[in-house]
């Protein structure tokens, strides 16, 4: 049961993040979308496709070999933290912009998420709030600062996103996450330089990163 709904809930997260971000992408409007607009038809929608599927398969096959005994309600916030960054990094990647609707849209999600928390236990809820507090404070505060004192260093759109994060993964599950976003940046932009596809002057999104890192994060610590 639990299985089929993370699985049911995924597909739906995947399937919306890719009608999102067409329509994003596209400067169009949900009610002047029609269903041939959405076929995919180019690279970039076709390695969407198989990415956030892969992701969510690679998730939930760790779900149950790893985390089994999790709650529900947390791996559900999980799979929904992939599914905001999976258009997040998408519209990073194309326009080097984070778009401030999709972080919105995560953060309402969180709100839902934490009023079935609330429903489960009112203790467990309040110390998850407790540690979401925090992961928003110090993962949000820190990178604002550095922002602050660091001009260009790294655009709001990061420190909001960071911040989402840690209200989704409280202090020390955004901490592995944003580390490990930082070592796939790394590597990303080692690899870039070295087969000459960015030079030294070039912006490289971090969005990607963030996503990879996330991903990889969560399958290692399974918050």
């Amino acid at each position: 049961m639990k299985l089929g709904i993370e699985t049911a809930v995924s597909l739906f997260y995947a399937a919306a993040g890719y009608i999102l971000i067409c329509c994003y992408l596209g400067g169009w409007k949900l009610k002047e979308l029609k269903i041939r607009d959405l076929r995919p038809v180019t690279k970039g929608r076709i390695g969407y496709l198989v990415m956030a599927v892969a992701a969510y398969t690679a998730l939930l096959l760790v779900f149950r070999n790893l985390y089994g005994d999790a709650s529900l309600l947390h791996q559900l916030k999980l799979l929904t933290l992939v599914g905001i960054l999976f258009p997040v990094a998408a519209a990073d990647l194309k326009q080097e912009k984070i778009p401030n609707r999709f972080l919105l849209l995560g953060l309402i999600l969180r709100g839902l998420i934490f009023l079935g928390e609330l429903a489960e236990s009112l203790q467990n809820a309040l110390a998850v709030l407790k540690d979401a507090m925090m992961g928003v404070l110090v993962i949000g505060g820190f990178f604002l600062l550095l922002l602050l004192i660091f001009r260009n260093s790294i655009g709001m759109g990061d420190v909001k996103l960071f911040a989402l994060m840690g209200l989704y993964q409280g202090l020390w599950g955004a901490f592995n996450a944003v580390f490990f976003s930082f070592v796939v940046s790394f590597v990303a932009a080692v690899a870039l330089l070295a087969t000459r596809k960015k030079n030294r002057k070039d912006v490289i999104p971090f969005g990607p990163s963030v996503l990879l890192g996330t991903i990889l994060a969560v399958s290692l610590s399974g918050i």
